[in-house]
């Protein structure tokens, strides 16, 4: 909920966004991944505990910014992207803490929702 001012008259509003929340999808399998190729970032087995996970699009939209490098250390929560849609920018943030090995997004390029921004490990 968000609280905003109108003309004097204070409102409580609620938000909703179509589509799924910002998501960590663990890789599954052992595809060797191309830095620009996009995988769908559906729930997946193995990985176990290791804290490894993928940075996904919670919906479709613009890259406007990209935050970090690939061998960046990010923390949980950390904005990975700037991602526009509907006029409105949404930071795409870490879900893990780690280093992030791929980046799959560039400024300018449009994202459908569940495609793969990052790969944190």
């Amino acid at each position: 909920d968000v609280e905003v001012e109108v003309d004097g008259r204070r409102y409580e509003v609620s938000l909703w966004v179509p589509g799924p929340p910002p998501a960590v999808a663990e890789e599954a399998g052992a595809a060797s991944p191309r830095r620009r190729a996009r995988r769908r970032g559906g729930g997946g087995g193995g990985g176990g505990d290791t804290g490894a996970g993928t940075v996904v699009a919670p919906m479709q939209g613009t890259v406007v910014k990209v935050l970090v490098a690939e061998g960046d250390v990010v923390e949980l929560g950390q904005a990975v992207c700037v991602l526009e849609a509907m006029k409105m920018e949404s930071n795409v943030n870490a879900e893990v803490a780690g280093t992030v090995t791929e980046l799959r997004v560039s400024p300018g390029e449009t994202l459908s929702a569940g495609d793969v921004v990052a790969v944190i490990e």
